[in-house]
């Protein structure tokens, strides 16, 4: 029943929020179910590492033919990662989101959110994984729309049509999948594929157009050109959510299905991967040094920071899994601190173009410290966990014989610190131009929430680069079982 928990609390809040309750109780109410949430992930989290794997099934119905929820090592930590993020975002809120947006639904579609983010951390088979792919971009779509300009419709409508595509070849595969295999439990999928590696050109088709409905979502190459398009059209608090979230869904799907199916044909599939990888790192974070938008920039290395996951997935060894996993939980950590400082600096000055901010460290040194503290990050400084994240994953590629794609990691590495020095001379060192279309705000709204959010995730970024052991152990261990997904099956099909 603790497995549902992270289901049932998000329901649970979505009707509480129907009712028209007093708008008070229903901020109260979100805040309590966030951390109600982050209780029952650290929950699951102690569970897998005291107990080892854990699952469910709906309905006593046994798999392959129920509805299986399972949590391993490497669903636990995103779970637990992912409800982190959210409590500090439904904190960060209450100042961050104008009132109109919370008084209208914005803790409704946001708990509609992470509702579909924890299902498919769960989800046993693919139909359902899908399911919850679908509650996230319905919510996700809601929140982006939400807003009066042109900009941002234009973004929502890019970010709808590139996802319902996305979705089409995700759902194309699965059916395709099902009429050759006759399943869609993960479990039994890989059984029955690994049982007859003949068949694999004839699955392969299928496994296409699911890589590519993850691709698009994760905004890997050559599928990403909707992020940037879109994702700096929203307030920047907003964006943080999707940040921390929405494309880290993706990725984790794409590592779960290389190591249950497409490593079967790893010469087809691991040039593709590392390829994919490396043109997301170089074209991601080249992009990005162009820019001269706040969220523009951070919005590039969104697709850069992927590149490394991918590229670690590639090695396909203990160690590069282990990189990959501690490197997507860095990164979503950093890329959502970076989000937060950038949603203040839209608050107090009103804009995000880097040519028109200044003196934001002289006003406010705590917020300049904390984007130190994300972008350093996001570059690979010590002691921070992007520093401990890079080292993983260019050891593992040294180590797996990648050598070139590894010195191609480590210059990428250098323009992400360019792109990071960038945005602090421009909005954090420099004095403000004297010439600005937009007036200084004479009374700038309350920040203490927002602060609280983004010191307590500075801090846990520095903690994790810090005494980064103990999760660098725990992603091992889920590293280990995704490389050997003969345990994942065996629990999950009850075989001895």
């Amino acid at each position: 029943m603790t497995l549902l928990y992270p289901i049932i609390i998000p329901l649970l809040y979505l009707i509480f929020a129907l009712f028209k309750f007093n708008f008070q109780w229903r901020q109260r109410m979100a805040i309590v179910a966030a951390g109600l949430n982050f209780l029952a992930a650290l929950r699951i989290l102690f569970l897998v590492e005291g107990q080892g794997m854990q699952k469910i099934q709906m309905g006593a119905w046994p798999a392959p033919y129920g509805i299986t929820m399972l949590a391993d090592h490497f669903g636990a930590i995103m779970l637990l990662t992912a409800a982190f993020l959210y409590l500090l975002f439904t904190i960060y809120s209450i100042q961050a989101i104008d009132r109109k947006r919370r008084e209208n639904g914005f803790y409704f579609f946001s708990f509609g959110v992470i509702m579909g983010v924890n299902g498919s951390f769960l989800a046993g088979d693919i139909f359902n994984l899908y399911v919850w792919f679908e509650v996230m971009l319905m919510s996700s779509f809601i929140l982006m729309s939400f807003g009066n300009s042109r900009k941002q419709l234009e973004g929502s409508i890019k970010y709808l049509i590139l996802n319902v595509i996305s979705s089409f070849f995700f759902v194309a595969g699965i059916g395709l999948l099902y009429g050759k295999m006759g399943t869609l439990n993960m479990a039994d999928l890989s059984q029955k594929i690994a049982a007859s590696k003949e068949s694999l050109a004839v699955i392969n088709p299928a496994l296409i157009l699911i890589f590519v409905g993850f691709s698009i979502k994760s905004a890997l190459f050559p599928f990403f050109f909707w992020l940037p398009a879109s994702y700096h059209t929203p307030p920047p608090a907003i964006t943080a959510l999707f940040a921390a979230l929405l494309t880290k869904v993706g990725i984790y799907s794409l590592i779960r299905f290389y190591s249950l199916y497409l490593y079967h044909d790893m010469g087809f599939w691991n040039p593709l991967i590392l390829t994919f990888g490396v043109l997301s790192m170089v074209i991601g974070v080249f992009t990005a040094t162009s820019q001269y938008d706040f969220s523009k920039v951070l919005s590039f290395h969104i697709i850069s920071q992927i590149g490394y996951v991918v590229m670690a997935l590639g090695f396909f060894t203990v160690a590069g899994l282990t990189g990959a996993i501690f490197f997507l939980v860095h990164n979503m950590l950093s890329k959502t601190l970076a989000y937060l400082v950038a949603g203040y600096v839209h608050q107090q000055k009103g804009t995000l173009s880097l040519k028109k901010l200044g003196d934001i460290y002289k006003e406010q040194p705590i917020w300049g410290i904390l984007f130190l503290v994300a972008g350093f990050s996001l570059a690979g400084f010590p002691p921070l966990s992007g520093f401990v994240a890079k080292y993983l994953v260019l050891k593992a590629g040294i180590e797996a014989g990648y050598t070139t794609i590894t010195i191609i990691a480590l210059f990428v590495g250098l323009f992400t610190l360019f792109s990071m020095v960038k945005i602090w001379l421009e909005a954090f060192w420099k004095p403000m131009p004297e010439l600005r279309p937009l007036q200084p705000r004479c009374h700038p709204p309350k920040s203490n929430a927002m602060l609280v959010s983004a010191v307590i995730l500075g801090l846990a970024i520095v903690v994790m680069g810090s005494w980064a052991q103990p999760v660098i152990d725990f992603c091992g261990t889920a590293a280990q079982q995704l490389l050997s997904p003969e345990e994942y099956i065996r629990f999950v099909l009850d075989q001895k």
